[in-house]
């Protein structure tokens, strides 16, 4: 028989461990956000596991995926925790409008981008009390005064005058990535001509979505516009790009970049990453270019603001201090290049 749940009994901390580590797929993220530390985490969903009796993240390798319980729960937490916030800053706002800057990122370069710079943020302007909410949500700014700065990857086309959108990089590039013990494993990488791809059909891709066309609404998947891309340029048979194509479907699904780039690392596959989202992994040297072909990628990343809040500290701040460190991502990836086979980007899907 099930105990009984009461929101008098509720555990509130496990509900905020479990709230960030779905809406991150990460309990290291979560833990990083949360500033405890990824056991914490753990036990704290744990305790919220015993406490309903049900089984809310299946648990394997370095990654976590929701139970579809875990799922119809997450939604109704995450929307709780949101009115909550709303609320909190509504009651705090008021009084001082601009120390309290609410920024809301795309999961992945929140995660593998935003955060670890962030300590240099509160740094530099300890008076913001910076709040930052992962997801792919679309927020109508104009509207919605709750949020003050989105982040977004995507087609862009945002051409209202009332806000002030500005494109993070000109120009970011696609490639694939493992972890180095995949490579040594694979001695054909060493060549540099189109047969280098070969690897790729040895290995498992993990794949991921494109963002959801402008006009059509449809979703393509990354690898398949890749392959189209480079094999066009290459001059590539048609039917050894089916080969690739057919195998690329057979790959694991992920929703976001950041979870499979965690699985590339471990051992488990070929992932196709943003070079932007890399630069820690590639320097670190826990993920490796096994080919040198890339692709400019047509989508971005864009900051965007409301134009009555420009002159805001905490929104002049922000800007300034994210034009910078995108200034700065961009000479440390000349140290992660490899001679490269530069290809245009992709539009299919």
């Amino acid at each position: 028989m099930s105990k009984p749940t009461s929101i008098r009994t509720a555990p509130f901390a496990a509900l905020r461990a479990f709230e960030a580590a779905a809406r991150l797929g990460s309990f290291k993220l979560a833990a990083e956000e949360l500033s405890v530390t990824p056991a914490a985490v753990s036990h704290q969903i744990t305790a919220l596991e015993e406490y309903l009796g049900v089984t809310l993240f299946i648990r394997s390798n370095r990654l976590v995926e929701l139970s579809k319980t875990g799922q119809e729960l997450a939604r109704e937490v995450s929307s709780a925790f949101k009115r909550l916030q709303t609320a909190l800053v509504k009651a705090s706002g008021h009084q001082d409008d601009d120390k309290v800057l609410i920024v809301s990122a795309a999961p992945s370069i929140a995660a593998k981008w935003l955060v670890p710079r962030l300590n240099r943020f509160h740094a530099l302007h300890p008076e913001i009390d910076l709040h930052l909410s992962s997801e792919n949500q679309t927020h109508d700014l104009i509207k919605d005064h709750n949020i003050d700065v989105v982040i977004r990857y995507g087609q862009g086309g945002y051409d209202d005058d009332q806000l002030c959108v500005e494109r993070l990089w000109d120009e970011t590039y696609l490639f694939p990535v493992c972890s180095p013990q995949l490579v040594q494993k694979n001695k054909a990488t060493k060549t540099q001509n189109f047969d280098a791809l070969d690897i790729l059909k040895q290995h498992s891709l993990l794949r991921l979505p494109l963002p959801p066309d402008r006009h059509t609404g449809h979703i393509g998947e990354r690898w398949q516009a890749w392959l189209h891309a480079v094999a066009k340029a290459e001059d590539l048979t048609n039917k050894s790009l089916n080969t690739l194509l057919k195998h690329a479907e057979k790959g694991p699904f992920y929703s976001h970049e950041h979870l499979a780039l965690e699985m590339a690392k471990s051992g488990h596959g070929i992932a196709l990453a943003l070079d932007v989202l890399v630069i820690e992994d590639l320097l670190a040297g826990s993920l490796i270019r096994p080919l040198p072909q890339r692709c400019r990628d047509p989508y971005a990343h864009y900051l965007i603001h409301r134009q009555s809040d420009s002159k805001k500290h905490k929104i002049r701040a922000f800007v300034q201090w994210i034009q910078k460190e995108t200034a700065a991502s961009k000479h440390t990836l000349a140290q992660c290049r490899i001679p490269s086979q530069v290809h245009g980007g992709h539009h299919h899907g």
